[in-house]
């Protein structure tokens, strides 16, 4: 059989449905392959951008692997950033490149920067953003890198792989009898030897602890660990909070939840944070966004257990560590529960803790009443509050970024098996649009929300026509607020009021999105005001086909709470701590949160 047959074949057998692709010269014999398929289906994807932000979304949606095919040349550097955004997200995500003919690469010519039509060195391009990264020089091998990129990509750290296959490759004969195999021994993730010494040292500090919190992050949903999680929070009555990535692993309800803490996220949340005196965060790398800054002070009164099967998150040296635990998640889960079950703890002992977090998080909803109460347009979070009412458990959401990803893992209520994620890492924008495409087929064409600014469709909005093809059930809200609000109001803040590139007036216009549904065959729905929300937004998801929904917003809409720093009256900025978020609170309500350390 053909090289390219075989590789369709082989993501068949991995239970792969879907190929996100834009079809190439470079590729032309693995599309045709793909074209042939008996049970792979393919996307056809109007750039090479979104076929990968497509795919990693597609993975995300059905916890599984994802595949790219592009072509060689500008079809692989146009997949860049959606790797890079599987690469710092771990999300398993194998692509697939054509190539020009072997003997036409540089590889065989050293010096040259090309030498066949379309070429370009992808391999040493993509490898400081994947696992793993190969040109296929000898068609005998194919099933040692298939395998190889597989096992590599979804085992340890997930991440993605590139194959590289140049065309004659790609069309070269093989007897897949006589071809090699991969050796899982050949790749080994290093675990933590001392684990149960260091569990031990954990249930010690949780015995002697007055305000654990757990912070759960995706490596607990990589690692299938979430019935081990729940079980441990539940049993021993932990409060816990959500990193980003994994917002939608508990329904906001959940007795035990404080909530989203973090840069852009709910106060009750980061007070907890705060005040907590034992922090074991569990699956979560603790990033930048998540702690801040000023990442030392980040739970400063708390002694900090980080459980990661990454060593070298481990070793960032950002947030004080009081232990390190490299290890799976799910083993860790289920070492610390085996020991705990032995440490006859009480249940109840931190009851006191539990009920002072979920005052913090009724006392400190993100929707505002003066939000629901604004007139002459559309508060995004009092949107965000009404859509959470009107979906379902079973609808997917994904969001683009700016107000679209930080109002919506701020306000967003979830229902338990829902999905609501985005690309945390790389935060590209036009991330959402692609991302519905490849969550809707992942969800097996289930109902799909994404939620974007008018920028960050702009990006990628050539994808509205393969929401067209497939008739895909989206509904795609768009917020309209007048540009690129964030970046405006960073500009505003920092930089004396100047604004640049991030409005009408500083030099960026947008067309009539009415005209663009129109064109896409969508429905087109324009909302401007709060009177009769809910029953609009009820109307766009009951609407059979696919729906853009214009969200018109104040341009002026404020953001928070939101870590930024305070300016001094020189005009010299003061970087502020977690817990103190703007909008700011009065300081006398600061510190009257912070006292309940001297008091439990």
């Amino acid at each position: 059989m053909r090289v390219s047959d075989y590789v369709i074949e082989f993501f068949e057998n991995q239970g792969v449905g879907h190929i996100f692709t834009v079809s190439g010269g470079g590729s032309i014999f693995l599309c045709d392959a793909l074209g042939m398929a008996k049970k792979m289906k393919y996307v056809a994807c109007h750039h090479e951008q979104a076929a990968s932000m497509a795919t990693e979304a597609y993975a995300r949606a059905r916890q599984g692997l994802g595949v790219t095919l592009v072509t060689s040349g500008p079809g692989g550097t146009n997949a860049v950033t959606g790797v890079a955004g599987s690469w710092l997200d771990h999300v398993p995500h194998i692509t697939i490149s054509g190539q020009v003919f072997l003997a036409q690469t540089i590889t065989k010519h050293p010096g040259l920067r090309t030498l066949g039509v379309q070429e370009i060195n992808i391999v040493d391009i993509v490898r400081p953003i994947t696992k793993y990264a190969v040109m296929v020089e000898d068609a005998r091998d194919i099933r040692y890198h298939l395998e190889k990129a597989v096992y590599v990509a979804t085992h340890g750290r997930p991440g993605p792989a590139w194959i590289d296959i140049p065309a004659n490759i790609q069309n070269a004969k093989i007897d897949p009898a006589t071809l090699k195999g991969f050796d899982p021994a050949e790749y080994t993730v290093s675990l933590d030897p001392d684990l149960k010494a260091k569990v031990a040292q954990v249930v010690t500090l949780l015995k002697s602890a007055s305000r654990p919190l757990v912070h759960v992050g995706q490596g607990v949903r990589i690692a299938g660990a979430e019935k081990e999680f729940f079980e441990l929070v539940e049993t021993y009555r932990l409060p816990f909070v959500t990193a980003r990535n994994a917002n939608d692993m508990v329904p906001w309800d959940h007795e035990l939840y404080a909530g989203r803490p973090g840069t852009f996220a709910q106060r009750g949340a980061n007070f907890a944070v705060q005040t907590s005196d034992l922090y074991l965060a569990v699956g979560t790398r603790l990033s930048l966004a998540q702690t801040g800054y000023n990442a030392k002070d980040y739970a400063r009164n708390a002694k900090v257990i980080m459980v990661d099967i990454d060593q070298a998150e481990l070793d960032k040296g950002t947030v004080n560590l009081h232990l390190k635990i490299q290890t799976d998640a799910k083993l860790f889960l289920r070492e610390l529960s085996r020991q705990l079950s032995h440490a006859k703890l009480d249940n109840q002992r931190w009851s006191q803790w539990l009920t002072q977090c979920q005052q913090w998080k009724r006392k400190y909803p993100v929707v505002l009443p003066e939000y629901r109460e604004q007139t002459g347009s559309i508060n995004s979070y009092h949107f965000i509050d009404i859509l959470s009412d009107v979906l379902t458990p079973s609808d997917v959401v994904v969001t683009d970024m700016g107000f679209a990803f930080q109002n919506t893992h701020q306000a967003f209520r979830v229902k338990k098996g829902q999905r609501v994620f985005t690309n945390c890492g790389l935060a590209s924008m036009g991330w959402g649009l692609p991302a519905a495409v490849g969550a809707c087929f992942g969800g097996g064409k289930r109902r799909t929300v994404c939620i974007a600014g008018e920028g960050g469709l702009l990006m990628t909005i050539q994808e509205l026509a393969t929401i067209m093809h497939h008739r895909l059930p989206v509904k795609l809200f768009v917020l309209n607020n007048g540009g690129y609000l964030t970046i405006k109001q960073t500009q505003e803040f920092g930089f004396e009021g100047r604004i640049m590139g991030s409005t009408e007036e500083s030099g960026i216009s947008f067309p009539d999105f009415m005209k663009i549904a129109e064109a896409h065959r969508f429905k087109g729905v324009r909302l401007a005001s709060h009177q009769d929300l809910k029953r609009h937004i009820e109307d766009v998801m009951n609407h059979e086909g696919p729906v853009l929904c214009e969200i018109m917003m104040d341009p002026n809409q404020i953001q928070g709470p939101k870590a930024i720093n305070r300016r001094n009256a020189d005009g010299t900025m003061k970087q502020t701590a977690l817990e103190d978020s703007h909008p700011f609170l009065d300081p006398g309500e600061v510190e009257e949160n912070l006292s309940i350390i001297n008091k439990m």
